[in-house]
């Protein structure tokens, strides 16, 4: 699957994780949070999602959209962050396919932009070779956006191999990780990561769990 790649003016990151459930939006509002605490504005986007919750008059809501809106106190419509929303909690792209739609990968980069100077925080859906519309992965929406990557890790067993894994991916695609975010989904203390520093240089960052799901300011990170 190949898409027709094209320049960016967007300054943000395109946030990515090894699979599904991995915490990616969670990840994203620390980010978010840690960045607005360095008096950095932040423009969410999250233009598809599946798993939608149908509301009491007949809308769609997207719970991530709105833990990114409001996280990120943005004045944007729940609509402009996330314009292309499904209730199936299967992957964009066959829900696209079922509701007999055509989106493509070109619809959802034109849906990340962003009007003003302010750091864009773009979350995906799935893994990074997560199908995202007719015509292409998370990946290709990543390289058609041309953005910095962060990789958000849980920490479970196998995330190490994993994680080398989605380097490598992303590394093919001529993208540039920024860093990896372990972020610990569960209040198992055990470490499965230990050991990743060995074969990567990225910086890593270890997120305790959180008991409230309130983000985190991620100290000493900086984009």
């Amino acid at each position: 699957m190949k898409t027709k790649q094209k320049q960016t003016s967007l300054y943000g990151a395109f946030i990515t994780g090894t699979d599904t459930d991995v915490g990616k939006t969670y990840i994203a509002c620390c980010l978010a949070k840690t960045l607005l605490k360095q008096y950095i504005a932040v423009t969410p986007r999250k233009p598809i999602a599946s798993g939608c919750i149908r509301q009491k008059n007949g809308t769609l809501l997207s719970e991530d959209a709105l833990f990114l809106q409001q996280t990120c106190q943005s004045t944007d419509s729940l609509n402009t962050i996330c314009p292309y929303q499904f209730e199936p909690a299967i992957s964009p792209q066959q829900a696209i396919q079922e509701a007999r739609l055509t989106i493509t990968i070109q619809d959802l980069a034109k849906a990340c932009q962003n009007k003003n100077d302010s750091f864009t925080m773009i979350e995906g859906a799935g893994g990074f070779y997560s199908p995202l519309a007719l015509d292409g992965l998370n990946k290709d929406l990543a390289i058609q956006l041309k953005l910095p990557i962060i990789l958000v890790v849980a920490n479970r067993i196998g995330c190490i191999n994993q994680t080398l894994l989605n380097i490598e991916a992303i590394q093919n695609s001529g993208l540039t990780l920024h860093s990896i975010i372990i972020n610990q989904t569960t209040n198992n203390n055990f470490n499965y990561a230990h050991g990743l520093r060995d074969y990567t240089d990225h910086t890593i960052v270890n997120m305790s769990h959180s008991t409230t799901g309130k983000p985190q300011i991620i100290k000493n990170w900086v984009f």
